[in-house]
């Protein structure tokens, strides 16, 4: 047909071995063949070229039924499939075989395409966060699945899309393709969003391997919100050591996007305490709820005791006491070990339930071993670091900068707790196993959240400002960035951190049932035990509705809905407390493809029809076994009438029945036998 073989499709593959195998047989024979096309039902074929590959489904089962229908009565000796044998709907095709076999039709099969799995890449969005800081690097995670993929490599890419849809390249990461379906976690670099929309869309990609066929799931897009509000921090030490000094500078100069206040309680009276150009200089520590909840997004507390940071002992109490409710409200927190006061002083306080960690009160100074010793922390998950400890975008170059000699500085002194809260989230740990026995080594920095705020304790003292020695600012500032930029999400991101709803996947065929999940935390931040949780829906058209998500048995704090769009096109949902949106996902419904599902040939299908019905089971470039099925110049047999008529069916019948049965009844009667 002219077709370059490897550029053909399956379509082309059939019109030629129908035109050159089959149908030049049958007509040489002196068969009158009755083609049909067929995909979720049966049409007739009188051309060739109007053959084509659309439809929603292949049912071969309900096809070959209304092929033996539409010919009853007649003689049909032998019937030919031409397929992938892919059946994806309608009776199965062994229901489809035996009523063939009853008919005395053998079913001859031809399998169309390469009979090797089908080769398939699809690239499947795991997380990424809804919105972001103006500054921020985005995480994005996602998985590639391979089907029939073989050995080799693909290379994931990264891209960002520009508002006229321009793509620039920000990262890719190659994977081996023996081992598709694990976690790929791809950064882009810091932006500022799209214009006034201040969104950022991202596009995720996998190229096509050779001979791959479905290329709309290879890609995915991924858009995230940009909050351009400044962070706005409160720095408290008691004494001007290296990390203060080191860290103050950071905050006062280094980050545009940051304003800070710096307060030194060491200081003389009238020492001109520091803030970024703008702000006023603070003469005292701010310890009012209102002062703190209106002027700060991030607390910092060095090595000093929040309860005296005052002379007057109840205005240390009423810091503290302001502390909490600002943390309540979504601020963050962020403490600073030191050799003198804090965490020392705090054990068995008020204030250590605002720190992610427990405090032994039978602890001392701090760190018994020896202080000459350099240490470095290791990470407690290297192969998915939280961003907080997330130095640089390659993971085996991350885990070298905190745990090699050849990275970053380390630290000589800690100081030990007793160990991480429940829901804290400990990142760094010391290398060695502790003195006391316990079978944990010791968390050296540990995040957690109180109640929707964030808070940070940073067990080392001194040194963080070390690591310019080697690569001067570079990593010192990413890490504090890291820090109070995530630390301050919780006043600056929409939300609230005890609700999460997300769906179980980005995209759904039409005919699938969506299923959303929602992550529910009480007040006092444990899994929540309200039967069931509300929530509101909106489609690409039409006004929001309500959803109710129910508990899931056996899974504290989380809750699910099933759904059933109508539509296709991009939904919304999310969750409302006290009127405003805590919690969002979004989710995309497309027409579905059956056909894409598993496009592979299944000759093993085609095999057990032609099996049943005592027909051949071919191949589409081996068709010789028709010349045997079909030797020609057959005896033709066709009915004398293609309608069938019961002489019972006639009203003459009964008649001549009812006469012989009167005349025999009249003859026995004359003749008095009954």
């Amino acid at each position: 047909m002219g077709t370059d073989p490897k550029q053909a499709t399956r379509l082309d593959v059939a019109r030629s071995s129908l035109e050159t195998n089959v149908l030049g047989h049958l007509d040489a024979g002196g068969y009158e063949p009755r083609l049909y096309a067929f995909h979720e039902e049966l049409s007739p074929v009188t051309q060739l070229d109007s053959l084509s590959g659309r439809g929603r489904g292949t049912h071969v089962g309900e096809a070959l039924g209304q092929a033996l229908n539409a010919h009853r009565g007649r003689h049909v000796t032998d019937v030919i499939v031409v397929s992938d044998g892919r059946s994806n709907g309608g009776p199965l095709i062994e229901e489809a075989a035996l009523i063939a076999r009853a008919a005395g039709a053998p079913v001859h099969t031809i399998v169309v395409g390469d009979t090797r799995p089908e080769r398939n890449l699809v690239v499947e969005l795991v997380e990424t966060p809804s919105s972001v800081l103006e500054g921020d690097e985005v995480v994005i995670a996602v998985r590639v699945h391979g089907r029939g993929v073989g050995v080799g490599s693909a290379t994931v890419l990264l891209e960002e899309l520009g508002i006229d849809d321009s793509a620039r390249t920000l990262a890719s990461e190659t994977i081996d393709l023996e081992h598709t379906g694990e976690r790929i976690v791809l950064v882009a670099p810091a932006g500022s969003g799209q214009g006034d929309a201040s969104q950022r869309r991202f596009r995720v990609s996998v190229p096509p391997l050779p001979e791959e066929r479905i290329l709309d799931d290879n890609t995915l897009i991924a858009r995230v919100h940009v909050a351009r509000e400044k962070i706005r921090v409160l720095y408290v030490e008691a004494h001007p050591r290296y990390e203060y000094r080191f860290l103050k500078d950071l905050l006062i100069r280094a980050d545009e996007r940051i304003e800070a206040q710096i307060y030194l309680a060491s200081a003389t009276p009238g020492f001109p305490q520091e803030a970024s150009p703008g702000l006023p200089r603070l003469v005292r520590v701010p310890t009012e709820r209102r002062e703190l909840l209106d002027n700060y997004d991030v607390v910092l507390l060095g090595d000093v005791n929040p309860y005296s940071i005052s002379p007057d002992p109840a205005e240390g109490e009423e810091f503290v006491k302001s502390l909490f409710e600002f943390v309540e409200r979504g601020g963050g927190l962020g403490v600073i070990a030191g050799e003198y006061e804090n965490p020392r002083a705090l054990a068995g306080t008020e204030f250590a339930r605002l720190l992610p960690v427990k405090l032994d009160p039978t602890s001392g100074v701090g760190f018994e071993g020896a202080t000459v010793n350099e240490h470095r922390p290791t990470l407690e998950s290297p192969g998915n670091p939280h961003e907080v400890v997330r130095l640089h975008p390659d993971l085996e170059m991350n885990r070298e900068l905190w745990e090699e000699p050849t990275g970053l500085r380390g630290y000589y002194w800690y100081f030990p707790v007793a160990g991480a809260k429940p829901g804290a989230q400990v990142l760094l740990r010391h290398p060695q196993q502790p003195l006391t026995g316990s079978p944990e080594r010791d968390p050296l920095l540990v995040i957690g959240y109180h109640p929707s705020g964030r808070t940070l304790f940073l067990a080392t003292d001194d040194s963080t400002w070390r690591w310019r020695y080697r690569y001067v600012h570079r990593y010192h500032e990413r890490f504090w960035r890291n820090a109070i930029r995530w630390l301050a999400l919780g006043r600056l991101r929409e939300g609230d951190r005890r609700y999460a709803l997300e769906p179980l996947r980005s995209r759904f065929d039409l005919d699938e049932r969506v299923v959303l999940e929602a992550r529910v935390l009480d007040e006092d931040f444990q899994p929540s035990s309200a039967p069931s949780q509300k929530a509101r829906l909106q489609g690409p058209e039409g006004s929001p509705e309500d959803l109710e998500l129910v508990a899931v048995p056996g899974r504290p704090g989380r809750f699910r809905a099933d759904l059933r769009p109508d539509q296709p096109g991009r939904f919304q949902a999310w969750m409302e407390l006290n009127g405003e949106r805590i919690a969002g996902a979004e989710f995309e419904v497309v027409l579905p493809s059956r056909e894409n599902a598993d496009p592979s040939p299944d000759p093993v299908a085609l095999q057990t029809l032609a099996r049943i019905t005592g027909g051949l089971a071919l191949s589409a470039t081996d068709t010789t076994g028709l010349a045997e099925a079909f030797p020609g110049n057959e005896e033709r047999r066709e009915p004398i009438s293609s309608e069938l008529r019961d002489a019972w069916d006639h009203w003459g019948t009964l008649l001549l029945a009812l006469g012989v049965l009167c005349v025999e009844w009249i003859l026995r009667k004359r003749h008095e036998l009954i």
